[in-house]
This record gives structure tokens, sequence and C-alpha cells, in this order.
């Protein structure tokens, strides 16, 4: 049976391919608060794992999310980027640095690597599945199409964990025209405006003959529902009077989901309207219900849709062609749906060309579309159901480091937007007389851009032995090919020029100083991890009364660089992974 995973950064979705078309499988709908009651959103699973407050026992999805104190949510982010927190540089920009290390979650008192942790998620997946009698041990799954090699690798590590084969990542806007494509069978050029919970992608493809194209991906990896929920949470903090900081426990219990659903509420105002902010039970005697208007959260969150506006130009740009050249816009996720986001797009494209979203399901139609595909791959697929060939590109340009005095240079080896299965070569050859091996940077970057700018992002640093020390280091020149299948996933092949004898040949499944395997460990993490669906985990240690000035340690989830995960007091530094999930 062929299926489909959306695996998102708020909420994931699942779907198969039953025969005759593509189906949502509901993992968790039957766990919906009637409070959340919204189109899709019982065919929707939360990415989001937790610990039940009185049992201690790990629990996901709807449960995790809305009746529990310590949710963990935003994993998938954790794949591919490091929090703004983490800058270098120190400054709150939404479009973040890729993380090369893992981050650290803890979950119930104990730590687990991020990879892990989404891994539980995928399991969480594969059980509900199985409680339909459906198995689920292979499936597409679908990435960001501007997801970092890091990010793709990680999910792809996290599903095998689960026990779910990946035959293929696929970007999440190919899929959604997919499922549009297949639902609505005219040809054009498609512009997919996908944003969601934690990133935002804008692709053209082109869909002609049963074919579909990318021809460029732009977007913006750290932006989504949850900055949203960091304005909102800001907007309301300074109606109330109340400073960060002094937030109680209990109001950081409560406030995630109640800015989530104000934000829900406020997608359903008219523009002159407004939505009384209630803090809810537990928030303490001195929380008040303040009324937000329609107009001060579309001033709130007015930045956040200017700066979404921007990879759209970038890809009109890369094309060099102009809306009028779009026959279809498909907005795709939850974001994307909030009234100001939908018109501040048909502004830019035309609203004509937005498609309605009872065509193009802004929450299923990526899981859609990956099961659309999984059947093409299996060759389940007819062509009276819109099979056909898939033509995906590259998301970034690949290449290696070469000195370029204070800067390491970036030789650019694979362009950008090529399409795939895609390969480049180039010769390097050792810097010094009677070297024993070459030193090869994998970098994913972007031509005319520096190797250590911030447009690049170290996949991994290769050491190739050398069969002989040579005096002169044109002796021992060496010709190294990259290679991406269809999937996206590269291979590295180095081979001596002067003998054809293969030195080093492998896939690039590392990222880190230490090059360390992802897959290293993390099975026995997951298998601890999941044990504690039945088994509780320990109490977490009542934290010491901290002296003046002092912060006390978390004691739930948290990333190397932010603060508690509960705690949306955080949400003034811009960054605020750590709040509600992003469907509006």
């Amino acid at each position: 049976m062929s299926f489909g995973i959306d695996f998102g950064t708020s909420n994931s979705v699942v779907a198969r391919w039953n025969g005759h078309t593509a189906e949502v499988v509901p993992i968790d709908g039957g766990n919906l608060p009637a409070l959340w009651r919204q189109p899709e959103f019982d065919q929707i699973f939360p990415s989001v794992v937790s610990v039940r407050d009185l049992q201690r026992t790990l629990c996901f999805g709807w449960a995790a999310k809305t009746a529990t104190n310590e949710p963990l949510d935003a994993v998938k982010r954790m794949l591919g980027t490091r929090s703004g927190a983490d800058r270098p540089d120190g400054s709150d920009e939404l479009e973040v640095l890729p993380q090369l290390e893992e981050h650290h979650v803890w979950i119930g008192g104990e730590p687990f690597h991020s990879t892990a942790a989404a891994a539980s998620l995928f399991s969480r997946m594969r059980e509900g599945a199985a409680e339909q009698l459906l198995e689920l041990t292979e499936a597409v799954v679908t990435v960001p199409a501007n997801a970092t090699g890091g990010a793709r690798y990680r999910t792809r590590a996290a599903a095998a964990l689960s026990g779910i084969k990946v035959k293929a990542l696929l970007n999440e806007p190919t899929a959604a025209a997919i499922s549009y494509a297949h639902d609505v069978p005219v040809p054009g050029r498609f512009l997919v405006f996908d944003w969601g919970g934690g990133t935002i992608d804008v692709t053209v493809l082109e869909y002609a003959d049963g074919l579909f194209e990318e021809q460029t991906s732009r977007g913006i990896t750290a932006l989504g529902g949850l900055e949203f929920d960091s304005e909102l949470a800001k907007l309301v903090l300074r109606k109330m009077g109340k400073a960060p900081e002094s937030l109680t426990k209990a109001e950081r219990r409560h406030w995630r989901r109640h800015v989530e659903l104000t934000k829900i509420a406020l997608s359903h105002v008219p523009p002159d309207g407004q939505i009384l902010f209630e803090p809810g039970p537990g928030s303490g005697r001195a929380a008040r219900a303040v009324p937000v208007t329609a107009e001060e959260y579309a001033q709130a969150v007015a930045p956040l849709i200017g700066q979404a506006m921007q990879p759209v130009e970038q890809a009109l740009k890369d094309l060099n062609i102009s809306p009028e050249d779009i026959d279809s816009v498909l907005l795709i996720g939850g974001t994307s749906q909030i009234p100001q986001v939908r018109h501040a797009l048909g502004t830019v494209m035309g609203h004509d060309r937005i498609v309605d979203p009872g065509l193009c399901r802004p929450m299923t139609a990526v899981a859609r579309g990956a099961a659309i595909y999984a059947a093409s791959l299996d060759g389940t697929l007819g062509d009276q159901d819109g099979g056909g060939d898939f033509s995906l590109v590259t998301s970034y340009d690949l290449g290696t480091a070469v000195s370029a005095g204070k800067q390491r240079g970036f030789r650019q080896i694979i362009r950008r937007n090529a399409t795939l299965p895609a390969e480049g070569t180039s010769t390097f050859q050792p810097d010094k007389p009677g070297a024993s091996s070459v030193r090869v940077s994998v970098i994913e970057g972007e031509y005319g851009h520096a190797a250590d700018s911030d447009r690049a992002f170290p996949l991994a640093t290769i050491e190739v032995p050398l069969p002989t020390a040579e005096h002169d280091p044109a002796r021992n020149r060496i010709e190294v090919r990259f290679r991406y299948n269809e999937s996206g996933i590269l291979r590295f092949t180095a081979t001596h020029a002067a003998t054809g004898k293969v030195l080093a040949e492998r896939e690039i499944d590392s990222f880190g100083p230490d090059g360390t395997p992802l897959q290293d460990g993390l099975q026995e993490q997951l298998t601890r991890l999941l044990a504690h669906t039945v088994r509780p985990f320990a109490e977490p240690p009542q934290p010491a009364a901290s002296k003046a000035g002092e912060t006390p340690a978390p004691s739930v989830a948290t990333v190397p660089g932010q603060a508690a995960l509960t705690d949306p007091a955080v949400s003034v530094n811009g960054t605020a992974q750590h709040l509600a999930n992003g469907a509006p």
C-alpha cells in the first residue's frame, strides 16, 4: 500500500493511495477537543510529544498539545536549523543559520536527541495506522523545498528509526501541486506558497502532460505560525501591562494554548472586529481578559507578512517572469490561510490567481500528493489517475571551499535548480608535496557568496587517502563526483585521476564537526523514550530556590540556547520556537 507522510513543524498528516484516490488516514482525530474543531483539524496529528501531568507517561498529538503542561513541539525545526538565540552575532533575524550539531531536548526530565524525539512522532503515526489495520512500513515523506542536507537526512533517519522505510523525500510544494493537479488536471505554471508552522517555501512548477517540473524554489527556514504566536503574545502582554518575566508558572502553562486559539479566532472576524483574549483557568488572580482587535493583530504581524513576500519576489526574479506568467497560486499550510496573508499574496500575484482552499486543501494536500507520488513509484497509479513522470530540482548550489584570501571561496559543482538526478565533477590536488590525503569540504551554498558566509551550509569534510605520497602534487590529482539521486540523497565519489582507482565513495550521512553518523545511539534513545508510554517518568526534582537575579534551571523540554519550551515569556526575543503550533 502506498503511503505519504507530511511531517510538519506544527502538524503532521498521513495519507494513502487506496487504488482510486488519495485519502487521509486520521491518526488522532478521535482525540480532537471540541474547542479546537476547525476544518480539517480532525485529519491532522499535532507534531507534539509530552508527559501526562498525573500519570507521568508519554503522550502524543492532541493530548500532548492541549492536556499537558510540558508539550514539546517544533521538533522538525530542530532537525535542520538552530534557534535565533544561537546566532553568533546575537541578532534576532528570523532567517536563521543552519545548525550542524544535534539539538538536545529534555522530556520528563531525561535528555534525548531531537532526531529521537522526531522518531517517536513517526512511531506514533505508524501505531495510529496499525489501529486502523493499515501497515505503515514505508512511505514517501515530505520536506520543505529549502530544507538543508542535514534536515533531509535527519528526517529520513527519524522515520527509519521508527520502522518506516523512506521511499523518497519529496518537497512539500511539489507534493501539494501533485495533489491539486490530480483533482484539477489542468496544465499550467503553478506558484506554490507553502507557509505552515515553522517554514515558508515558495516554489514555481510547470505541469504538462503528466510531468511536474520544479523550476525554482525560495524560502525562509524559520518563519511561520510560531512567529505569529510570538507577536500576538507580545501584543497581549503589552495590553495587560505585564512584563514577560512577571508571568507565573500557572500562566506559562496555559498561555500557549490560548494564544493559538485567539489567533485562530482572529482569522474569522471582520476587519473592524475584535476578540477577547481569555488567559484561562490557572492564569493567576491578577490575569484579566483583554480585547484584541483585528486591526491591532494585523499591524503586529504585518512585518512577518512583508518578509514572506520576499521569497515570492525572489522566485519570480530567478525565472525572469512576472505574476502574469503564473496560471495558479496554491496556498498550503495553516499560516497561508490567515486573511491578511491571502490578501497580501493576492496583491502581489493577482487575486484571481489564488486557488480556492476547497480545490487545494491547505492542511492535507501535501500528504495526499505524497501518497499519489508513492503510488507512482509503486506502479499502481494509472494514466487515468494523473500518473506520469516527476521532475524535481536541487534547492541549493552544491560545491566545495577554495582558498580566497581571508575568506574561503565557494566553488559550485552542481548548480541550484538542476533537475534530479543531478551530478557534477571537479578536480583537486594536494596543496603541498608529500601529502598523504586530500581534504574535501562538501557545502550547500550560493554562487557568488563565500563558503564561510551565512549562505553556506557545510555538510561534511571528507579526508580522501592518496595511494602514495608524491613530491609533485599534480601526480595525485583526484576527480570528485557529486551525485544527487531522484530523492535528493547525495553520494560522493573520489577517483585517482592517474590510475582511475576509486579512493573514497560514500553517501553523505553525517553532519557535524565530529563526523558521527546520525544513527549512532539513536535507536537506544528511541527505545528508552517509547518505553515511557507505559512506564512513568520519574518526578522531576523541585528546583532549589534561586538567588536574586538568577534564573532557575528549566525542568522541561529545552534546546541549548533557548529558554524552557513552555515559557511564552521568551517570545519577546522573536524566535519563539516554544510557542503554540502554527495552524491559524
